[in-house]
């Protein structure tokens, strides 16, 4: 059966499901439980916002289809969204946890090695111990991020959703840019990019615009206020653009009134640097050495350096937008870039001004997907 308004052929999810299967061969695990909503989606389909309720996905090493376990409000997402043929739901009262067990002792008989995604947010501590007693003496297993680091290369399609939403991002800087002006609030900017945003097909997504300006440049991750935007300060920008839940990003930085020279030269570094980066990556290359290119040269002016130069991005439920914990330039760990995997590139001055690209790496290098805008600090 296919979803009324399915992303992927039922074929290419298929071929997922089978990926999965051969790793947890390779593990030796017969049954996987999935808890993580990007990883549910990734190999059947099925989304809902309500993804705060329990749900998980039972995959045996065989199955030609995993079993789905969702609240019964939410079934017919399994039919809009989904491949899967049949599905199992709870309602309120049920004993999740027992249904679960119902549902693997039916899979696996008595005794069996489970997997379990201990790093999900979405499996509880106390759902996990009563798990494991309850299906006691089936052995169980960390099998965290087995599925992300499948969903790293990508396939054309995911590659070509992530291009839609680099141009939906692109469209969101353009609407931020056409409306500021000194006086006007960062709330008021955030209802200009939320208009061209949505109007250009952008779904809800992974994380919140950030929308900063001033002093308010330091502070991580923050969103849009009413803090009306002056004259002399800098406002940056990073906005998302999502497309059957795939996500690309671009960080632009405005300059409200003319900046020093002193600014101008520390852009112009950083940009440099980031360039040559951005050059670097290619299939083979290694994610070290990435990084050090666009990390050694900032260092001169941002000498305490910690944050990553970017990282894996791709299928994104609130509060994230991609693989990250498995893929992050850093100047401590080191994998290698192949083709078919996406990422979202940053750099910055440590003093307001930052920029990011969204790139997906092809045969030839890293092909912009945020291609259309200036890569340099906007003066209005």
């Amino acid at each position: 059966m296919a979803g009324r308004i399915q992303a992927f052929s039922t074929e290419e999810f298929q071929a997922r499901l089978r990926k999965t299967q051969n790793e947890m061969r390779c593990r030796g695990v017969d049954i996987l439980l999935i808890h993580s909503p990007e990883n549910i989606y990734y190999l059947t389909g099925y989304q809902t916002s309500g993804y705060f309720a329990y749900q998980t996905l039972v995959v045996t090493e065989s199955a030609k289809e995993p079993t789905i376990l969702v609240r019964f409000i939410e079934r017919g997402n399994i039919n809009e969204y989904s491949w899967l043929s049949h599905y199992e739901t709870w309602k309120e009262g049920d004993d999740v946890v027992q249904r679960t067990v119902d549902i693997v002792r039916k899979l696996s008989g008595e005794k069996a090695i489970i997997g379990l995604e201990k790093s999900s947010w979405f499996l509880t501590a106390k759902v996990a111990e009563e798990l494991v007693g309850k299906l006691h003496p089936s052995r169980f297993v960390d099998v965290s991020y087995l599925v992300e680091r499948i969903r790293h290369v990508k396939s054309p399609k995911e590659l070509n959703y992530i291009r839609q939403a680099g141009l939906i991002a692109e469209v969101e800087i353009r609407a931020a840019v056409a409306a500021m002006r000194p006086g006007i609030t960062e709330a008021e900017v955030a209802a200009a990019v939320f208009q061209a945003g949505v109007s250009a097909g952008c779904e809800y997504t992974g994380l919140p615009h950030h929308i900063v300006s001033g002093h308010r440049a330091g502070v991580g991750h923050s969103n849009w206020t009413n803090k009306q935007i002056v004259s002399g300060e800098l406002c940056w920008f990073e906005l998302y653009g999502c497309v059957e839940r795939y996500h690309a990003t671009q960080i632009r930085t405005i300059s409200v009134g003319e900046p020093s020279a002193e600014k101008r030269r520390k852009v112009e570094l950083v940009i440099r640097a980031q360039d040559e980066s951005l050059a670097a990556l290619k299939p083979g290359a290694s994610s070290r050495a990435v990084d050090a290119l666009v990390r050694g040269p900032i260092r001169a002016i941002k000498p305490v350096f910690p944050n990553r130069s970017g990282y894996s991005t791709g299928i994104g439920f609130p509060p994230k937008t991609a693989e990250w914990e498995t893929l992050d330039f850093n100047d401590t760990h080191d994998w290698e870039v192949k083709e078919g995997m996406a990422f979202h590139m940053l750099a910055d001055d440590g003093g307001g001004f930052c920029l990011s690209e969204t790139v997906v790496v092809t045969a030839n290098g890293a092909e912009r997907v945020t291609p259309n805008n200036e890569r340099s600090l906007i003066v209005i």
